[in-house]
């Protein structure tokens, strides 16, 4: 009798988790919904750019907060329709949200919001870029990738910069999530005289524009041989078929050499 009366709350508890998903689920495809709307009134009136600019940014990010399910939440009409790039950790505890305000000309302006989860806990971190002459018109993730370091993860994030037809730039950084908090200072790069956490490389974009991939995938990561590629740009900003190798040995991306030609 006891067994059975355990296998009955078993049950009861299975299908009320299960409903609460539902509901969960409907009220997340609601909002998202109502971010598309958003998202296409900015894209729609060039008359309030501004405006609808901050409300999607706000909406969003009120989403998120309150909702930590978003975490693992697909965002597929808003990814779909490229209103927003959506790009997770394959360890589920990280994701980075970007989106360009529609503010710029030739030159984009993105925003990002920052996402992970620790302790069973998932917080946000909004990231606030200018608009003013000179200031970080900001990226657009389009990659992360995923490393684990004496049973530690860290995130390779690759982020693009667009600031016109012709100048633009793809940048590699490391992230890790320490007692609760986004480390982006971590530096696992180590070339011959110092560490960095950020590799950038501007180039000309004319110079990959028939490259067949979009987002352009310039700077890689190989996962079996653990050599991050960045390619070797000129002078005038072309990007040559050489890439710089920067391998894990140990606790660090060591700088070993360039590689010329095609990689398999």
């Amino acid at each position: 009798m006891i067994k059975l009366f355990s296998l009955y709350c078993l049950i009861a508890l299975a299908i009320l988790t299960s409903g609460r998903s539902f509901a969960q689920t409907k009220t997340l495809a609601a909002k998202e919904n109502e971010l598309v709307s958003l998202y296409a009134k900015l894209k729609g009136d060039p008359d309030q750019i501004d405006k609808n600019a901050t409300r999607f940014a706000n909406e969003l990010a009120a989403v998120l907060k309150a909702n930590p399910a978003t975490l693992t939440y697909p965002f597929k009409k808003l990814t779909d329709k490229i209103f927003c790039f959506t790009q997770t950790s394959a360890d589920g505890k990280f994701r980075v949200y970007s989106w360009d305000t529609e503010s710029g000309g030739t030159m984009h302006f993105f925003n990002q919001i920052y996402q992970w989860s620790d302790n069973s806990k998932v917080f946000t971190k909004v990231l606030k870029y200018s608009e003013e002459e000179g200031g970080d018109a900001g990226y657009f993730c389009s990659k992360i990738y995923t490393v684990t370091i004496k049973n530690k993860n860290y995130y390779l994030v690759i982020s693009n910069g667009v600031y016109s037809t012709k100048d633009a730039s793809q940048s590699i950084s490391v992230f890790t999530i320490d007692n609760e908090k986004l480390n982006d200072t971590v530096e696992l790069f180590k070339t011959k005289t110092s560490t960095l956490n950020r590799i950038d490389v501007g180039f000309d974009f004319f110079s990959v524009v028939d490259r067949p991939e979009r987002p352009l995938e310039l700077i890689t990561y190989d996962d079996k041989r653990k050599i991050v590629y960045i390619p070797v740009v000129d002078d005038q900003g072309k990007v040559s078929k050489r890439n710089i190798l920067y391998q894990l040995k140990g606790s660090y991306f060591e700088f070993i050499g360039i590689e010329t030609g095609k990689r398999n």
